[in-house]
């Protein structure tokens, strides 16, 4: 499970606007009395008495705030003092306690993303996940496909997620306003689904907007004989787990997405069996010191040759500094 510091500092990322968590992060970390004043929109001249000894708005507050506790404040700078005088028992308990129970009705106060939710019932359940999927590097590679997706503005339908591990990207598409009907995640290790499920519990229980399986990527088959409904080709039937049983279900996935083609043995294959007119979005990435990045590439260019697509709308790199990302979106 992630530290505190360490999901302070993800959501900072994930939400860069956001100051309240600028400050949270910096009150926690730093004890930082600027920002703890400002997180709290504490009365001005309660700040300029603690923080600049101001003697005016010392002056000005006598009286209205217990003088005990004033004068530890102003003089000795006394933390449980200043967390008396802005009355915020919570963030008094995770900042000077280290009581991390108190860290998800904190956030909940300054972001609104089913993220919270998610590690909160992790953190209650006490379920073990790779915290590897929310690293900052992650996390920029799938911020820099959603802002990307912005740019386009393209309507993405149906997407089927391949070797999408936890689907956080999933929920960041979902709270992006990205234009998506329904997202099928597909990974071969049993223990993604249920945790998948949980990051976008949210869309999963919206009659399945969301729905994650078990499923080995390489033995997708995509029926080339046309849907009665629309004409397109595609239809994949697979099963999936529900309720504790198994579920035959039959998906035409308009986009197909796989963020982790540096795992994909045998990648030509698999994406040699991708009906022709789908919208793909591919990232991989020139990490070769990682032994299970079994498909890297030195090059953008060098991936973008491996990929044919009759129409490019964006290929580009983001430099992560210990590697290159790169991602290419376009038409089989």
């Amino acid at each position: 499970m992630l530290k505190t510091f360490e999901l302070l500092d993800r959501f900072e990322l994930l939400y860069p606007t956001n100051t309240k968590l600028k400050d949270l992060r910096r009150t926690y970390i730093d004890n930082d009395l600027s920002s703890l004043f400002r997180l709290v929109d504490a009365d001005e001249e309660l700040r300029k008495a603690v923080i600049e000894e101001n003697l005016y708005s010392i002056f000005r507050i006598l009286g209205e705030y217990d003088t005990e506790e004033l004068r530890k404040a102003v003089i000795e700078k006394n933390m449980h003092s200043i967390f008396r005088l802005i009355n915020d028992e919570d963030l008094r308990k995770l900042i000077l306690e280290d009581n991390t129970w108190k860290l998800w009705p904190i956030l909940e106060k300054y972001v609104d993303t089913q993220f919270i939710s998610a590690f909160k019932n992790f953190s209650v359940n006490n379920i073990e996940i790779d915290k590897d999927c929310f690293s900052r590097g992650q996390l920029q590679s799938k911020m820099w496909l959603v802002k990307e997706l912005q740019k386009l503005d393209v309507d993405l339908g149906t997407v089927f997620l391949c070797a999408g591990w936890y689907a956080i990207l999933a929920t960041m598409l979902f709270e992006n306003g990205i234009k998506v009907d329904k997202i099928r995640s597909f990974d071969i290790d049993p223990g993604c689904a249920s945790i998948a499920e949980t990051f976008n519990k949210k869309w999963f229980m919206n009659d399945w907007q969301f729905k994650a399986s078990t499923v080995d990527i390489m033995d997708f088959e995509w029926s080339e004989t046309p849907a009665p409904s629309d004409g397109s080709v595609g239809n994949f039937y697979y099963n999936t787990d529900a309720n504790a049983k198994l579920v035959q279900m039959k998906d035409i996935p308009d986009t197909i997405i796989n963020t982790s083609c540096e795992h994909i043995e045998n990648f030509d294959k698999w994406y040699d069996k991708i009906p022709h007119g789908k919208l793909v979005i591919l990232q991989n990435n020139n990490f070769l010191d990682v032994e299970e990045h079994v498909n890297c590439y030195s090059t953008l260019e060098e991936f973008s040759d491996s990929v044919d697509m009759f129409h490019t709308l964006y290929e580009g790199e983001l430099d992560l500094g210990e590697y290159k990302r790169f991602m290419k979106i376009g038409y089989r």
